[in-house]
């Protein structure tokens, strides 16, 4: 899987893992579900299925505005995370990290910000 350099460390993308997950699993499932979204913010969950057990489960929270992305794909973004991170948990793709590239770059964008403030 490829990888992305973030302050050092190696991480995976989400459509890395995606691609890998569809490679070794061809039949498992990706199901995700909006736990919570109101007053901009929003809450995911996924699951990841694999022959009709439930192998993983994770959860992914943003806030809209919080970073440049989240100003208009906040939504987007939470559910990409809840991907990455459940497919993490399941073991794909976490040389380094459970986190995905994604997530990392978010919280360090996110981090710059705080401290610019």
């Amino acid at each position: 899987m490829e990888k992305i350099q973030i302050q050092g460390k190696d991480y995976i993308t989400v459509n890395e893992r995606i691609k890998e997950f569809r490679k070794l699993h061809p039949q498992g499932q990706i199901l995700n579900q909006v736990m919570a979204n109101a007053d901009g913010q929003v809450m995911f969950q996924c699951k990841i299925i694999v022959d009709g057990v439930l192998v993983s489960t994770a959860h992914a929270y943003e806030k809209e505005g919080s970073s440049f992305i989240n100003k208009t794909s906040y939504i987007e973004n939470c559910e990409t995370s809840a991907v990455g991170r459940a497919l993490g948990l399941f073991g794909i793709g976490i040389d380094t990290s459970i986190a995905s590239a994604e997530e990392v770059g978010n919280a360090v964008k996110q981090q710059a910000e705080d401290f610019q403030l």
